[in-house]
């Protein structure tokens, strides 16, 4: 039975490693194995969520202990704690009532739409934050310092999101160090829902009629589900680590079962139902108050990554786990704190302070796991608008300080800033908006200071710039005179 936990192992750290080069900036292929992450791939409607479900159903809650990188994390923290605390695992309290109305209320929150709040407690999520905002700079310093590898630029932190993230992640480390997988059996909305499935497993574990009572399976269990002395494995809460079948000695340990509920689950008292459907009618409530503040933050509209289409529509299926973030090579992507509003936090959107959206790049949108950026083609990207340039005329370097510039027309890649006759010999600005995709590149460029003269601002709904060549052709077409007829007597 070590092989099972062998093989746990080595299929858990592979897919850890796989999220990891994910996030670190250099491997884009590998961002697409989050697509095989259970959440993600619900919110995406995907055929993978389907899987993880069938496989709870049959064996249990397989994914918390084989593929989530949070579940990695607590793994390594909960036997830190094993080692330097030399404890062992105790049975812990089901705490089934904190369980049920921590799962119901974040469901709630997600299907009322704040997306992002809920990423806060959904583990891939949570894993990807800490990744993008802690692990990827440090990985790119490390490589720069000592010549292993190389980046040109460290990639910028956002210091309100990354310090939430990471105290974040140090509570659940710090609680998986002395209860391991304590987070996980409370307030982990993906362990709620595969645990519903998992009390009904197939092959759940049970106690067989060779069971001694050494309760070496006790002392191992992640969970705390193991109660030797009452006889009952919570298959709920178990997370089907192989542990206790490694440390078994006398087959005590058995995996047969039935689709019928665990006879751990006790039922719900009728206190308990009023409690949590008051509590559902509570975070329902919470979430469409929360939904209304968003995207009134400032007087600007922040401009979402391509593929968002409706805004309001991203930011209800985003959980910010800001995998796009970690693979935008022109640095333009960020995490917004409350440029969406407080239902936005650590959501992406676009910033033109370290770089802009670069027409031939189309990553952002075809590695979102969520399904919360629709994939684009190139030439979709090309022409999919994302904001609209607003230009101060106030402020440009030719009207004030009368020199010449032209800048934002030289890195405008559709045309759509070009530069007109002014005075004395300069050329000014002109705007066409049909053209503008509002990719960033004037603003970044322009050298005004502190605020730029061209600001573009993101629109709550993306749309389709026209095609430069065909808008061209036809300006060059109404521009044309009728040819002269030669045959004309006069």
């Amino acid at each position: 039975m070590k092989k099972i936990k062998l093989a746990r192992i080595v299929v858990s750290t592979c897919c850890f490693f796989l999220i990891c080069a994910g996030f670190s900036g250099i491997c884009y292929a590998a961002g697409q194995g989050a697509k095989l992450e259970f959440f993600p791939a619900f919110a995406a409607g995907s055929l993978v969520a389907v899987f993880w479900f069938l496989a709870a159903l049959i064996w249990g809650r397989v994914f918390c202990s084989w593929g989530c990188p949070l579940g990695y994390i607590q793994d390594i923290a909960g036997f830190l704690g094993r080692k330097l605390r030399r404890a062992k695992s105790i049975p812990q309290a089901p705490r089934r009532l904190l369980r049920y109305s921590a799962g119901i209320f974040l469901l709630v929150i997600f299907a009322f739409g704040c997306g992002a709040l809920f990423g806060f407690f959904e583990p891939f999520s949570v894993t990807g934050r800490f990744f993008n905002s802690v692990l990827r700079p440090a990985f790119q310093y490390v490589g720069n310092q000592t010549h292993l590898w190389y980046f040109s630029e460290i990639t910028p932190v956002a210091w309100g999101i990354t310090a939430a993230g990471t105290l974040f992640m140090l509570l659940i480390a710090g609680a998986a160090f002395f209860r391991e997988r304590l987070f996980c059996n409370t307030l982990c909305p993906v362990g709620f829902m595969l645990g519903l499935f998992a009390k009904m497993a197939k092959f759940r574990l049970q106690f067989s009629e060779k069971c001694v009572k050494c309760k070496g399976c006790e002392k191992v269990c992640k969970g705390g589900c193991i109660d030797v002395e009452k006889g009952v494995i919570d298959s709920e809460r178990c997370v089907v680590c192989g542990n206790c079948l490694a440390v078994c000695r006398f087959d005590g340990l058995k995996g047969k079962g039935s689709f019928l509920p665990d006879q751990a689950v006790e039922n719900f008292d009728g206190k308990r139902r009023v409690f949590l459907a008051g509590l559902a009618v509570a975070g329902a409530a919470g979430a469409t108050g929360v939904r209304v503040k968003c995207g009134s933050a400032g007087k600007t509209f922040p401009c979402a990554p391509p593929g968002a289409g409706d805004v309001e529509t991203f930011n209800m299926k985003c959980t910010g786990c800001q995998l796009c973030v970690a693979n935008c090579p022109g640095k333009v992507l960020t995490p917004a704190l409350f440029e969406y509003g407080l239902a936005g936090m650590g959501q992406p959107r676009m910033s033109t302070a370290n770089g802009f959206c670069d027409p031939e790049c189309s990553r952002c949108s075809n590695i979102c796991p969520t399904g919360a950026l629709k994939p684009l083609t190139l030439p979709e990207k090309k022409r999919c608008r994302v904001g609209m340039v607003t230009y101060y005329r106030n402020r440009c370097v030719v009207v004030v300080d009368e020199e010449s510039c032209g800048a934002c027309a030289e890195h405008c890649p559709t045309g759509a800033l070009e530069m007109v006759p002014y005075k004395n010999g300069l050329t000014i600005p002109k705007v066409t908006p049909e053209l503008c995709v509002g990719c960033g590149g004037c603003e970044y460029i322009c050298p005004v200071r502190p605020q730029q003269a061209v600001i573009v601002n993101g629109l709550r709904k993306q749309e389709v710039a026209a095609d430069p060549a065909k808008y061209r052709s036809r300006d060059e077409k109404k521009n044309e005179k009728p040819a002269a007829d030669d045959a004309f007597p006069f």
